[in-house]
This record gives C-alpha cells, sequence and structure tokens, in this order.
C-alpha cells in the first residue's frame, strides 16, 4: 500500500512540474508579443506648429482674408435689400457657411500635406505609433521639426 501511495504521489509530482513547465512556456510565449509592443516606438507632433510652418498656409490665409471681405460685403448688401430680421440674419448666415465650405476647400489641401509628411516622417524613423503631442504626458520621439522640414522639400 505505502508502494502505490508512493508512486501515486510520484505520478502526481511528475503531472504538477509538467503541467508547471508547459505553463511557463505558455507565459513565456505570451510575453513576445509584449515585448515586441514594448519595443514600437512612439512619436509625437506638435500639428498646430506644423500647420502654422506649412509653405502655402500663408497664401491660404491671405486667400481666405480677402473671402472673408468678398463674403461680408455680400452678407451686408443681401442683409440691407431685406426688412425682415430674420431673413437678414438668414442671408448672413447663408454667406457664413459659404465662407466655411471655402475654408475648407482652401485648406483641404495643407490638412493633407501635413499628414503626409507625417507618414513619411513616421516610416523614415520606423515608428509605429505618431500621437499629437498635447495627448502624451511622458515618452515618445518628437518628430514635429522633421514633419516642418519634409514640408519644405516638396514646396
Amino acid at each position: 500500500m505505502k508502494k502505490t501511495i508512493l508512486f501515486a504521489i510520484t505520478v502526481s509530482l511528475f503531472v504538477m512540474s509538467f503541467a508547471f513547465s508547459a505553463s511557463a512556456a505558455a507565459k513565456k510565449q505570451a510575453a513576445a508579443p509584449a515585448q515586441a509592443a514594448s519595443a514600437e516606438t512612439v512619436g509625437i507632433v506638435d500639428r498646430g506648429e506644423i500647420l502654422n510652418n506649412h509653405p502655402n498656409l500663408t497664401n491660404v490665409r491671405n486667400q481666405l482674408a480677402n473671402i472673408a471681405r468678398q463674403k461680408e460685403n455680400e452678407a451686408k448688401a443681401a442683409a440691407d435689400k431685406e426688412t425682415d430680421t430674420a431673413k437678414k440674419a438668414q442671408a448672413v448666415q447663408a454667406k457664413r457657411m459659404e465662407l466655411a465650405q471655402e475654408e475648407q476647400r482652401l485648406m483641404a489641401p495643407i490638412y493633407r500635406d501635413c499628414e503626409q509628411a507625417v507618414r513619411e516622417v513616421a516610416v523614415k524613423k520606423k515608428l509605429t505609433l505618431v500621437l499629437d503631442k498635447f495627448v502624451v504626458l511622458i515618452g515618445g520621439v518628437d518628430i514635429t521639426q522633421d514633419v516642418i522640414q519634409q514640408l519644405s522639400r516638396k514646396k
């Protein structure tokens, strides 16, 4: 009987050690992606600074200022024609909407250029993630100046 109990204990210990080894191997495999994830490089950018340094931004801002003056004059003229206050407000609102559409149309290529420059710099620097500087408290590689240089090379 003692031999049977001793044999059962030995088998149990063998099974437990095998299970422990298998568990350790599984944990090691699970840790490999986590280690790879920690090796990922995160880039950060100041989107406002990139936008303000876009080579065509001054030109677009000047165009928008001219369009804004034109839309303001058109709104004033349309409002002067109307006697009803609600219709005056409607005419002014319509001109504001037209201005917003023009701004969106003129700014879209600049936003695209900025995004493309961020992508190109991220690829060159082998970054796996790029975040806005204002959402990151600690860490990350600031690539703002590299992106600005990339934009200036294109134009």
